[in-house]
């Protein structure tokens, strides 16, 4: 798996990113379902603050309730990690960076990262749509106090099924709602995140070879 310079390819690039995937998301999801319960309209007025929504969920529905939508984070943080060192790794491959121009050399990295985030977000997009899905929803217990809701009816049970669910009712489109500036976004940011880090492992290595 790899070439013989020694050097990773892009399958160990991506699937590397795609295990990293899988811990940021057990990590930041209980941060997750605090944001997505924040954003949703479902609870406008509900919580009026980070620290009153945890508290409220805790309340309510239990520590578990921070886990909800742990696999369809899983999904959506591999599949973007994975699809985002990937796309780096074979554009780096394809053109390499020059070395006559530091300018050159970052734009080139602002560039590739771009792209790298914009590809990396066409694939994740359709998972991000039914973790946000998931985490708005209330527990039974929970929505037995919330007029209106039916404490027994739990629309979305897992990734799969949210997905098929949302295509057959509202189109394959639905996947995609709030693409444009979400691939803006994520674009803008693997740009800003390689650019940095290969900067600063310059930075070490010039203060390296100076010590």
């Amino acid at each position: 798996l790899r070439e013989n310079d020694g050097k990773d390819t892009a399958i160990i690039s991506g699937v590397a990113g795609a295990f990293s995937g899988m811990a940021e998301a057990i990590v930041t999801t209980p941060f997750q379902v605090v944001k997505v319960r924040l954003l949703s309209k479902e609870h406008l007025g509900r919580y009026q603050n980070s620290f009153d929504c945890v508290v409220k969920v805790l309340r309510d529905e239990g520590l578990v309730a921070f886990t909800t939508g742990l696999s369809a984070t899983i999904f959506r943080n591999s599949v973007w990690n994975g699809v985002y060192f990937t796309t780096i790794k074979c554009i780096k491959d394809a053109f390499p960076a020059p070395r006559d121009s530091k300018l050159a050399a970052m734009m080139h990295s602002l560039s590739t990262g771009f792209v790298a985030g914009v590809m990396a977000t066409m694939c994740n997009a359709p998972f991000d749509v039914a973790k946000s899905r998931i985490q708005a929803q209330l527990t039974p217990t929970a929505a037995s106090g919330v007029a209106g809701r039916n404490p027994t009816t739990i629309q979305y049970t897992s990734t799969l099924q949210t997905l098929m669910t949302i295509g057959r009712t509202e189109g394959l489109g639905a996947l995609y709602k709030g693409f444009t500036p979400k691939a803006i976004r994520m674009g803008l940011g693997g740009a800003v995140a390689v650019t940095a880090f290969e900067g600063v492992c310059e930075m070490a290595k010039d203060f390296q070879s100076i010590t």
